[in-house]
């Protein structure tokens, strides 16, 4: 699967990857929202940070099995949007807390983005905690757009 070389100059959106079923609907939002303004797309797939410490010697392992599941999980939706739409599209695998990785990768001027969509877990208040914070608490450190996909779009 070839991943595209990053354009440094292009306007992008950001799209954050998980595995909720409502990322179709905002894979593909993304896609044509990215393809009518001619902009790049970057997929962020954030592994949440958990403290393996206490298992002595599995916390590498561990480490290499969640970021080989991210991979995955990543090249599985760069295939399908290469597929179907002609993008330039990147990736990136971060780990930390999810608010804090999301925030830092906007925040990167060198990416030029200019949108944060995210997909809308109808059913899962667990899933919607980043939006919540987005457009309460933390809504004072974005200065872009954030649009919220729902999965039943």
């Amino acid at each position: 699967l070839m991943r595209k070389k990053f354009e440094a100059k292009r306007n992008h959106l950001l799209l954050c990857i998980d595995e909720s079923k409502e990322l179709p609907a905002a894979i593909d939002y993304a896609c044509n929202n990215a393809e009518e303004n001619n902009y790049g797309l970057i997929l962020l797939y954030v592994i949440e940070e958990e403290n393996f410490r206490h298992w002595k010697g599995v916390e590498s392992i561990m480490r290499e099995e969640q970021k080989s599941q991210a991979k995955e999980v990543l090249d599985k939706h760069l295939k399908y949007i290469s597929e179907n739409y002609s993008l330039n599209t990147t990736s990136q695998i971060k780990r930390g807390e999810k608010l804090e990785m999301i925030l830092k990768v906007l925040n990167n001027k060198k990416l030029n983005i200019k949108n944060l969509i995210l997909g809308l877990a109808m059913d899962d208040p667990e899933n919607n905690k980043i939006i919540s914070s987005l457009t309460s608490n933390l809504r004072k450190k974005l200065t872009l757009p954030i649009t919220i996909v729902p999965g039943n779009i």
